[in-house]
């Protein structure tokens, strides 16, 4: 799986630098760009690739494997919601859409999904922990409800937008529904990396004796 993490951490490294550029060509400010969820989880599935790659598992610490998972997780619901919330409906199953957006929205999701269900973590995922992978979502939310709300007046996604949801009290519907997805994704993930894995077969001999 080295050559298919290689083509997954270069897609990766690729779409941002490129979304980087265009951000300079254009003059988008650098607190939005990087303020987005797709940028953030790619950008981490940069990071947890190039950790693989470069890191042996055995010197790899014990809560890689949910690193790894919560990534897989946000990278892929990140496509799923950029579908059914964000893109307009003629993009949904067009491939005419520009390249970061394919690969950060479409490609990668489809890849790091893929390589969860191929390779097996190295320890057993608990999904009581798996839900503090949770947490991440939970954080960004709220920042990004308390800088739309106090701080520039900017909010990354319309769902977020109070604007358009006819105040504050009509972001609970869409918002709910994101937290739903990411609880119940989360989870999904957690449980298929723990029914892949399998434990070593020195390891099992130890535990057996």
């Amino acid at each position: 799986m080295v050559s298919w993490r290689i083509v997954i951490l270069l897609t990766a490294a690729f779409a941002e630098g490129w979304n980087i550029k265009n951000m300079l060509d254009s003059g988008e400010r650098a607190s939005e760009h990087f303020a987005y969820f797709t940028v953030q989880s790619n950008i981490l599935v940069i990071v947890v690739m190039a950790w693989m790659l470069l890191v042996p598992q055995e010197r790899r610490p014990r809560w890689f494997d949910h690193l790894r998972g919560a990534a897989t997780a946000y990278i892929v619901l990140t496509g799923i919601v950029y579908a059914v919330l964000l893109a307009q409906p003629d993009e949904v199953w067009s491939w005419s859409i520009e390249f970061t957006n394919a690969a950060q929205h479409r490609i990668i999701p489809w890849l790091v999904g893929l390589d969860w269900l191929l390779v097996a973590t190295h320890r057993r995922i608990r999904l009581g922990r798996a839900v503090w992978w949770m947490l991440y979502p939970i954080a960004y939310l709220a920042c990004s409800l308390l800088r739309g709300g106090l701080v520039d007046g900017w909010f990354p996604y319309p769902f977020l937008d109070p604007g358009e949801h006819g105040g504050w009290a009509g972001l609970l519907w869409p918002t709910g529904q994101v937290l739903i997805a990411f609880f119940v994704g989360i989870l999904l993930v957690a449980a298929l990396g723990r029914l892949r894995h399998r434990e070593p077969a020195a390891r099992r001999a130890v535990t057996e004796g």
